[in-house]
Formats: structure tokens, sequence, C-alpha cells
């Protein structure tokens, strides 16, 4: 991509002055727009570079660097008025830049090797690549060159077609650096690197390649015009401080995110615990009401069973009784009827018994009546028990609803929790990913590697049992002990009790645990058997390595949040060194 402004048009160099003069009073007056914001600059005249959103001190460098280029003379003049917009009229967004950095930006001096201005994306610059192995993007010069892991190949091009030049782009990260500094020193190291090419007065034959820097990026040619269309000048110290902002931005944004999930995950803990209470006290009051009312049925059913009884007996004994009163007045009643030819006197006393055994009768009728009446009274009694009986059953019926509900809604935040844990156990992985580079052994808080073998006692057995072949056979046995742990066959663990508790311990009557015993020796065995208690511990259904975070100082496990705090202590540590 070019800059928008007519690189072709005629303007001598003795104009510039006056053209820039008449940019500096556009952008003056707005006709042209540079700051977008506070902080944030654009350049108007590259709107076709695919960077557009600049700080003010990557704006000046931009602007005095393509201003002091050879490049042609209306982009110049062009770069020069925004270099003086922004000094002379947005010099308030400079911030704590000090007036002699200032003054370098405008008038540069010859950078030292730590502050080489490197083109960034880092780029590699080949010369002489023949027209075939530029050919479908530079298929057989990337497999040449698939040491330095390059990301992609462009050949440059200009009006009259293919220039000899091509670009490998390498990843905008430190390993990318690297490359690229690798893909430079293999050229220098047989004599094809810049310096090389420039003794040859640029004709040499063989294939030349170099770091693209601050020359290439501000020459008049289709390379340099490549380059600045594609990246901008960055020097380490410049990237260096761009990669810890966004470090430290990613590290704060990963802090509140882990924060907000731990306080989350507390909230459902609670949520939870509160819900096991409730749960744990209607189970209570389930199963004492479930005991009361199985006790108060046990108890009327056995009053009523009683009651029925008694008053079954007592029918029966009522029932005897009118029989024989009835067979005893019938038995009168025949004597009566045998006697009626006797005299009056015994006449009259025969119509008085009659009398009176009438009486009698209607008496017994009327106690039947009475004892049907009682017998309906207690029917009625007992129907109302079983009414009650079933209403209690209902209410039985409606708390276990009730609890079936709350086991319901438990199951729900157990579910949430385990989710939410195995996000919080996500972000857990992706810091020990992020921080293995930046926490080293010797650092309070570390990366741990659970289940991996200490080799050091495998190296102390050997050299007494193996002599000079030490080092290569405890290698071998470490590497063999290794894939033991990992066969998930292996097992070697027995469950013991002590007390109420019940938990897993190694098993030393192991064969293989044996075997290894006695044929080195107890630091070996105690190394296996420590990598062996890890794995169950840390991933028992997987058997391979883990990492975790661990406090070395105090040979514990340590937290998320202790490693965030150890990580932005060293940080602070060394900004205050810088």
């Amino acid at each position: 991509m070019e800059c928008s402004s007519d690189e072709s048009s005629e303007l001598s160099d003795a104009d510039i002055d006056g053209y820039a003069e008449k940019s500096y009073l556009d952008l003056k007056a707005g006709r042209l727009v540079a700051r977008l914001g506070n902080d944030r600059f654009r350049c108007p005249f590259c709107p076709g570079k695919k960077k557009q959103d600049y700080r003010y001190n990557e704006l000046l460098q931009h602007a005095v660097g393509v201003g002091a280029s050879n490049r042609a003379a209306k982009v110049k003049a062009n770069h020069q008025a925004l270099a003086k917009l922004l000094k002379e009229d947005h010099a308030d967004a400079a911030g704590t830049l000090p007036p002699q950095q200032a003054v370098a930006l405008s008038n540069p001096r010859k950078p030292v090797q730590d502050q080489d201005m490197f083109v960034w994306p880092w780029m590699g610059i080949l010369t002489n690549v023949p027209a075939e192995q530029a050919e479908r993007g530079g298929a057989i010069l990337m497999q040449q060159l698939a040491d330095f892991k390059p990301l992609q190949f462009t050949a440059v091009f200009c009006a009259d077609g293919y220039t000899g030049y091509g670009i490998l782009r390498f990843t905008k990260d430190w390993i990318g650096f690297k490359n690229a500094l690798a893909f430079q020193n293999h050229f220098k190291s047989v004599r094809l690197g810049k310096m090389d090419w420039k003794e040859t007065n640029r004709q040499g034959k063989h294939m030349y390649g170099w770091v693209a820097k601050e020359e290439d990026y501000k020459s008049d040619d289709p390379v340099g015009r490549f380059l600045s269309a594609n990246g901008d000048l960055k020097t380490v110290s410049d990237l260096e401080h761009e990669m810890s902002r966004k470090t430290e931005s990613i590290i704060a944004n990963l802090t509140q995110e882990i924060t907000a999930k731990s306080m989350y995950l507390q909230e459902l803990e609670c949520k939870c615990n509160q819900m096991n209470l409730s749960l744990q006290r209607a189970m209570e009051e389930s199963d004492l009401l479930h005991k009361r009312y199985n006790e108060e049925m046990r108890n009327m059913q056995s009053a009523a069973r009683e009651h029925t009884q008694r008053i079954f007996q007592e029918t029966d004994q009522l029932r005897k009784q009118l029989v024989e009163k009835e067979s005893y007045i019938q038995r009168r009643s025949k004597q009566l009827n045998e006697l009626v030819a006797q005299t009056d006197m015994e006449r009259r006393k025969l119509e008085k018994e009659r009398t009176k055994n009438a009486e009698q009768n209607n008496s017994l009728n009327m106690a039947i009546i009475e004892q049907q009446k009682a017998d309906e009274k207690k029917l009625r009694l007992l129907e109302k028990q079983k009414k009650r009986s079933e209403e209690l059953t209902a209410e039985l019926n409606q708390r276990i609803e009730e609890m079936e509900d709350l086991e319901a809604l438990n199951q729900a935040l157990i579910i949430k929790e385990r989710m939410t844990n195995d996000e919080l156990q996500d972000a857990k992985k992706e810091l020990i990913s992020g921080l293995t580079e930046l926490l080293g052994p010797r650092s309070n808080i570390g990366i741990k590697r659970m289940g991996e073998l200490d080799e050091k006692p495998f190296l102390v057995a050997c050299k007494r049992r193996y002599g000079d072949d030490a080092e290569m056979k405890a290698a071998e046995l470490c590497s063999m002990w290794q894939e033991h742990l990992k066969d998930p066959n292996w097992h070697p663990f027995k469950m013991v009790t002590i007390g109420s508790t019940t938990k897993q311990i190694i098993d030393e009557h192991d064969e293989k645990l044996v075997d290894l015993k006695q044929q080195l020796d107890e630091e070996v065995y105690k190394a296996v058997t420590t990598a062996l208690l890890e794995i169950n511990e840390y991933n028992a259904s997987g058997s391979y390595v883990v990492s975790e975070l661990w406090n070395n100082k105090e040979n514990r496990k340590a937290s998320i949040t202790e490693a965030i705090q150890h990580v932005l202590k060293q940080w602070k540590t060394q900004k205050r060194r810088r």
C-alpha cells in the first residue's frame, strides 16, 4: 500500500519548505484530521496503511522518520508538516516525555546496538531469490528455511515485474524475534549477510538474507515501500514496554475474572450449604412427623381394636343374658299357661306376673335399642378416626413432595457448582500455561509437575552400581519407571481404616516396589512412591503428569491468588529496577 500523497507529481527539494508550510496550515485549520482523542492519533497522509491508531510518540516517530527519508518530496513535506503540528500544537499529549527526548526524536542520532530500530512485525529480507522458488508462495523456499519457522513468504514486485527480492514474515512475539535473528546469523555466518551484499555492490549471484531494520524501512525502493506499508519501526525496548502493558492488562483482567468466579463460587457454596441445612431440617421434621404419625396410628389402631373388642364382648354378654331371659320368660309363660286353670287367686297372681314379665320384656327391648345406638355411635367414632388417619397421610405425602422439590433444587445447585468449578479449573490451567516462563524454580511460587519422577536418586544409585555408565542407566531406569506410573493396570495401593476414616496407602508388598527397593535403594523407592501418591491425588483417572501451582518455600500447593500476587510483585520490582 502506498501513501495517499501523489509521489509522482513534480516538486523540487527547494519547494519542500513551502509545501510543508501549506500542509501545516491545512492540518491546523482542521481540513486534515490527525488527532482522534486525548491520546489517539492517525496519519492523514497514509490512509491505506494497516496501522491507523497511533500514540503521540509513535506518530511523531513515524512523521520524523518519513520526513527525513529518501522518499518523494511531497511525502517528505507532508510528514514534516505533521511533525511540526505534533510538536507545536499537540505537545500536551506527550505526557511525561522529557523535552530532551522530544528533541532527540526530531534530531535522531545513530542508535546503539540495544536501540536498533527493527521493522515490526519481524521481517527478513532475501535477495537474488530465483523466480521458480518465489512461485506458489515460496513453498520451496519456506521448506528450505523451515528451521527458522517463518510464517509467510512474499515476493516483491515493482512496475517492471519481479524484483528478485522476497520478504519473510515471522511471528510477532519474542520467539519470532529469536527465529529472525537466527535467520540473519545463519546467512551472516556463511558470508551472505547484508554487509556481504553491500560489498558485492549488490551484484552477488548467491542468495543473501538479513533482518529488516530502519535503513531498509526508509529506503525509497520497492522493498522500503513494502516494509513501510506492512510494518512499523520499533526498538526492542518499545516492544518490551508494550508487551509488558498488554501482559499486565491480561493478568489484571484474568485476576478480576478469577476473583469474580471465586466470589460467585463462594456464594453458590453458601447457598448450597443453606439449602443442605434447610433440607436436613426438613428431613428431620419429616422423620419426626412420620414417627409421630406412625406412633399415633399404632395407638389409635390399638385403642380402636381394644374398644371394638370390648364392645363385642359386652354385646355377646348382653345377647347371652337376653337369650337366657327370653328362655326363662318362655318357660315361665308355659308354666303359667299350665296353671291357668287354678284358682282365681292364682289367676290374678298369674296375671300380675304376666304384666310384670311384659314390663321386663319392654325393658329388655329398650336395652337392646340403647345398645344398638351405642354401637352406631362407636362406628361413627371409628369413621372419624379413619378420616383423621387419611388427613395425616395426605399431609405426609405433601411433605414428601416438598422434600423431593428441595432435593431437585439441591441437585441443580450441585450441577451449577460443578460447572463453575470446571470454569475455574480452566482459568487456572490458562494461568499456569501463561506463567510457566515467568515463574522460575528458585522463586517462592513455581510450577510443580505432579507425578514426575526425580532423576537425582536414580543417578546416585546408578553411580554406586554401574560406574561410568551411570548417567545412561539412570535415564533408562527413570524413563522405564515413568512409563510404569502411566500404566492404568498397575495400582499398588491398599485400603486401610483408621478410626472412622478409610483411605488409600502404598502397598509395600507390591512385587514391583519390592524388586525396586532390593535392586536400587530406599531413596529411589521413596521417589517412585512419592510420584505414585501425587498421581493418585491429582490425576488418579488419567495416570499422567499434571502441572500444579506450588509454594516452594512452604512445600505445599499454592492458591491462584498467591501466584498472581507473586507475579505482580515481581513485575513491580522489575519496573523499579528499570
